[in-house]
């Protein structure tokens, strides 16, 4: 065969094959384009700017963190419609429970929609997030809305607590450092988790994410996002602190498990149920004085201060040694019921502190002091029988709040020697009263 014959041979032979080739050129190109198009995902570097952080360093009076991540989300869109106090009744405790705070949650879903809101809501341990979780946070994110998640309350979150969950709410992403940045009630703002310990903190039964921005007919109502402010350093004492709050938010948690367990009591609960309420009542003091012995504790406001020393005198109350919670109360705690509304370098006051709530009358601070101490020392002689000392113990109440119509009903009562406290029952009777 000629050199011409070949020549053309080969040329046939490729010729051939050019159909096929191109096909699976276009396969592959299309390939790619579909995964760049479906799955690819630019890095996100963003911190969202404007989101204020409420909580314990700026004093907010013990709310859960579902009442402060919606307080948190509607304040960054400048929606003041709903009080915190209000929020805090929508959105009450539920620390007794193992499990995330799902009626919270769903009751969440509810108000923002009912308010004017979009929402999205996925639960992470879901097998389609097995390795997108931070993804699927990182599409808000990105778009400047910030997103609330349920997760374990902290990394060193034990067996034994009573509140392993909480809410949260996310401001930041940073794929280039591995971290997410957060507003979390008790550990502070703008706090970084790395996002192997991000990840960590989803266990079954909290692990659910929820973004939220206004619907066009709010937004239009509503000033553009964000308070116009930089974020501010975090405090030295916000390092400090971990361990006493994290002492303070279980101490909290017991303190709230037993009063529960107590309202729910039958009117002659058995000696398991007694004994049961009593041991709540004494892991709430053990973690109170884990808190008081920390060093941090005096670093921390006189409130905080304050209010951890008084639910540690009730919860001593409530085990039976009466006398005991009254010594503190009149030798400690009324000497330090002054100054409650100064506050100390790495925390602030809010100014959202009003509220007609009768529910939490033990929050009001009136001239620096707090009026609730006197209701608590009161309750202290009631316990016992003692009807005119618990008056006189009382007094001091109607000098700071002389119109409040709860105690001026519970002093009526106190006058007419009518109904034994509740606790008395819960804790086995007077006659364990020491």
């Amino acid at each position: 065969m000629d050199q011409e014959s070949q020549r053309q041979e080969l040329l046939g032979r490729l010729a051939a094959f050019k159909v096929p080739l191109l096909f699976l050129l276009i396969i592959l190109i299309g390939a790619i384009g579909f995964y760049f198009y479906t799955f690819y995902e630019s890095p996100v570097n963003h911190l969202i700017e404007g989101v204020s952080y409420y909580g314990v360093y700026n004093l907010y009076p013990d709310y859960t963190s579902a009442a402060i991540s919606i307080a948190t989300i509607l304040r960054y869109y400048n929606d003041e419609r709903i009080s915190f106090y209000e929020l805090k009744t929508k959105f009450p405790d539920s620390r007794h429970r193992d499990e995330d705070d799902l009626s919270n949650f769903q009751k969440s879903l509810k108000f923002f929609e009912t308010q004017g809101y979009e929402t999205f809501n996925i639960k992470l341990l879901d097998d389609k997030y097995k390795n997108r979780k931070i993804n699927e946070i990182k599409k808000y994110i990105r778009k400047d809305i910030p997103v609330i998640v349920i997760q374990q309350k902290r990394l060193d979150t034990k067996e034994s607590d009573i509140e392993k969950s909480g809410w949260r709410v996310v401001i930041g992403v940073f794929d280039d450092e591995k971290k997410v940045i957060v507003h979390d009630a008790a550990l502070g703002n703008n706090y970084e988790l790395s996002y192997s310990d991000f990840e960590k903190l989803f266990f079954p039964g909290a692990s659910r994410m929820l973004a939220v921005w206004p619907k066009d007919t709010l937004a239009k109502n509503l000033p553009k996002p964000g308070n116009g402010q930089p974020y501010s350093e975090r405090s030295a004492v916000m390092k400090n602190a971990y361990t006493v709050i994290g002492a303070a938010g279980r101490a909290r948690a017991a303190s709230a498990a037993a009063d529960k367990f107590c309202r729910d009591m039958s009117d002659s609960p058995t000696s398991e149920e007694i004994n049961e309420y009593i041991r709540l009542n004494k892991i709430s003091i053990d973690y109170r004085d884990e808190v008081i012995n920390d060093p941090a504790f005096k670093l921390m406001p006189p409130l905080f201060q304050f209010l951890n020393k008084l639910w540690r005198a009730k919860s001593i109350r409530n085990t039976g040694e009466v006398s005991k919670a009254r010594e503190i109360m009149i030798n400690e705690l009324i000497p330090a019921n002054k100054d409650l509304d100064k506050t100390t370098e790495g925390f602030e006051f809010m100014s959202d502190m009003s509220t007609d709530d009768e529910s939490r009358r033990s929050d009001n601070i009136i001239n620096g002091q707090m009026p609730y101490l006197y209701e608590m020392l009161m309750s202290t002689y009631k316990f016992e029988g003692r009807y005119k000392e618990a008056i006189d113990a009382y007094m001091p109440y109607f000098k700071l709040m002389p119109d409040d119509k709860v105690a001026l009903k519970k002093l009526a009562e106190l006058q007419d020697r009518s109904a034994d406290p509740h606790n008395i029952k819960c804790m086995g009777g007077r006659s364990v009263i020491k």
